[in-house]
């Protein structure tokens, strides 16, 4: 009976040293070909996966590090040694381009998954994920790099869900290596683009946003509208703290595609902190005021050119 407990407690002891060496343990990342950026056939088997299809298009190494983190935090690791390694911008400007594929290694999270239906009944799914800069612990750091963005969009066949669009990487956009959620907008007749609400700011705010909106064009997908100034968070060390955000829309119009794009800001303002302040508001602004205002800018689309602001905004301070 002895020996057995001491058996066991052994074996325990053996695990536990195990496991608290694997806690431990950088994570590993797998060398890749540069094939997986390019053209790719991809087949999905249903019901549709979206975790498994992303480590189909990355199949790096895996983890779920959910539990240990107390967030959610999948991620894939891998890395291409032998490479042309390409910019993409970051909207934060800061620390200038990503160059993707990173040196150091990739870190692929998928971000959500986004249904749609067209008139036809064709069904399909659009995937979007993130790449940061590998890391041994599997964490996001420095506050001014975005998370670069990627989407890939399946449409469903008789034979599985079948790879359609695939875009490895667009531009940086967020804080923290982190890029937002992708939202849906209808933009026109089945035709859906993603917008992204981009914010970042230093330690303590302000914070400042902008929007920036994605569609398909030519089989790929591409940043077709920025902009910039349309929310600004309150910042710790304001003594007369400003505020404003931001709201879009796209009004019914006879146009089958591209329609038109209204983005509505509504703030405060006072005549001793203009920071961020459109030039427009601030001319307005009369010496020891404060109030508020509405800018309402109407986006048109310009074909290679995408969405432009169609000025003078209409502009109201009270």
């Amino acid at each position: 009976m002895k020996s057995v407990l001491f058996l066991l407690l052994f074996t325990s002891a053996i695990f536990s040293t195990c496991y608290a060496q694997n806690e431990e343990e950088d994570l590993k990342k797998i060398a890749l070909s540069d094939t997986i950026l390019k053209t790719r056939s991809l087949l999905i088997p249903g019901p549709f996966d979206a975790q498994k299809a992303l480590l189909k298009l990355f199949p790096g190494q895996y983890y779920n590090l959910s539990k240990k983190a107390g967030y959610q935090n999948e991620l894939i690791n891998w890395e291409i040694k032998k490479t042309v390694r390409k910019p993409y911008t970051d909207v934060n400007g800061d620390e200038g381009d990503l160059l993707f594929p990173f040196e150091r290694g990739v870190a692929t999270r998928l971000m959500n998954v986004m249904d749609f239906k067209d008139s036809t009944g064709l069904q399909y799914k659009v995937i979007s994920f993130n790449h940061s800069e590998y890391d041994e612990e599997g964490l996001q750091t420095s506050r001014f790099t975005g998370g670069l963005l990627g989407l890939a969009k399946f449409a469903l066949t008789k034979e599985g869900w079948k790879l359609r669009i695939f875009q490895p990487a667009i531009a940086g956009y967020g804080a923290f290596s982190n890029c937002p959620i992708p939202k849906p907008l209808l933009i026109g007749d089945d035709q859906y683009a993603f917008m992204i609400e981009h914010l970042n700011g230093g330690g303590g705010g302000p914070f400042f946003g902008a929007l920036f909106l994605i569609a398909g064009t030519n089989g790929t997908y591409q940043q077709i509208m920025s902009a910039y100034g349309v929310k600004k968070t309150t910042g710790s060390d304001e003594e007369e703290p400003t505020t404003w955000s931001s709201e879009y829309s796209v009004p019914p119009a006879k146009k089958k595609y591209f329609r038109d794009i209204i983005v509505t800001t509504k703030g405060t303002y006072t005549s001793s902190n203009h920071d961020g302040l459109p030039d427009s508001v601030s001319s307005r602004i009369k010496a020891g005021k404060k109030g508020t205002y509405t800018i309402t800018t109407r986006y048109i689309y310009k074909g290679s050119k995408g969405y432009e602001a169609q000025l003078p905004a209409a502009i109201v301070v009270k």
